[in-house]
């Protein structure tokens, strides 16, 4: 793990600070974070990485306009991903032989003051790619343990929430394609329904009236 890291270090410009202070703006941190996680994951692969997402996180402390920012990104953990299975029914040794694998990069940012030599650390930004290549990263020390056993819970929520976006989209595209199945209620037609046949036919106020024959 250690082998995968990626340093960057640059001074903050005005240009990029908020517009009614002189703190450096959030979204070009986030940006600069991104770009160095999207490098590393690419330098560890040899492949052009695909964005996946990003865990929830929190500035921990401002960047001021002036200020050092010091950014450290390492892969953190690698997952074999059997998103590239067809939905016709095709098994995960299929999708394993595309050599696809979820990439957690971990970046750690850090601000120093130049006047006063301070250093604080700005937060800890957690980034998920998928690259088409079997790649794996492993601990060797038992701090880049701890690191990975965290980054695979992160790696499995992730997942998890790939799963359930996608069961949800499919529930919706049931309910898309079922949504004509009552179209004739108002037509006085019959309905095959618990194994007894049910005629509806339109009340007096325009409501559907349901007699069981």
């Amino acid at each position: 793990m250690d082998a995968t890291k990626t340093h960057s270090s640059q001074i903050m410009q005005p240009e990029h600070r908020n517009r009614h202070n002189f703190m450096i703006f959030g979204g070009f941190l986030l940006k600069q974070t991104f770009e160095l996680a999207f490098c590393c994951c690419a330098a560890f692969s040899h492949s052009r990485p695909t964005f996946v997402s990003l865990d929830p996180s929190t500035f921990e402390n401002p960047v001021p306009v002036g200020s050092v920012l010091y950014l450290t990104a390492m892969v953190s953990y690698t997952d074999p991903s059997s998103s590239s299975a067809s939905e016709d029914g095709v098994d995960d040794q299929i999708s394993r032989s595309d050599h696809q694998t979820r990439v957690q990069v971990r970046v750690e940012s850090k601000v120093r003051d130049v006047e006063h030599g301070e250093t604080k650390p700005t937060g800890q930004f957690n980034y998920t790619f998928l690259v088409d290549k079997d790649v794996r990263v492993m601990p060797r020390t038992y701090s880049e343990f701890m690191i990975w056993v965290d980054a695979r819970r992160r790696a499995e929520h992730v997942v998890a929430a790939l799963e359930k976006n996608k069961t949800g989209d499919q529930v919706g595209a049931d309910a898309s394609s079922g949504g004509g199945a009552g179209a004739g209620v108002d037509g006085g037609d019959e309905v095959a329904l618990d194994g007894a046949t049910r005629v509806t036919s339109p009340g007096p106020e325009g409501e559907a009236l349901v007699t069981t024959k």
